[in-house]
């Protein structure tokens, strides 16, 4: 970058271009030098140490479900994957309950992407869980 200004005013003291066009330059290189410099620094979200979600479905004793661990990497969500349609409805019904009964307003169905980003963020903290007659149902990031 001071190589470049150096050049630039160097062209103005030989006056191959005039002072406007030098300050136009010099403006143009610092807003290329900032511009650089804010995509480097990246905002940490959700997603910056959460690498995937978990759902683990564990049947009772005694019951006849089957065991169900699903390992989701949250760079397909993060690529536009619906994420509802990851869940089984039941599940869904199962964890919206949950929800509910613990006053944490939630539909599943509605969820946009600054959504996600944030519940994967709280979620490196907490996990979901159902328990059910049938089934214990786990949600948790890891």
């Amino acid at each position: 970058m001071a190589e470049e200004r150096l050049r630039i005013l160097g062209m103005l003291a030989e006056g191959k271009i005039t002072t406007d066009e030098a300050d136009m330059l010099l403006e143009a290189m610092a807003s290329r030098t900032m511009q650089t410099s804010v995509e480097e620094v990246k905002p940490t979200n959700g997603f910056a140490k959460c690498k995937y979600m978990h759902i683990r479905v564990e049947p009772k004793e005694g019951k006849s479900s089957e065991r169900v661990v699903v390992k989701v990497p949250l760079a397909l969500v993060k690529a536009g994957l619906n994420f509802s349609k990851l869940i089984p409805k039941e599940a869904q019904t199962k964890v919206q309950e949950s929800m509910d009964s613990k006053g944490i307003p939630f539909n599943m169905s509605e969820m946009k992407f600054e959504d996600l980003e944030e519940m994967f963020a709280v979620m490196e903290d907490l996990s979901i869980d159902v328990d059910t007659e049938e089934s214990t149902i786990q949600v948790f990031c890891r």
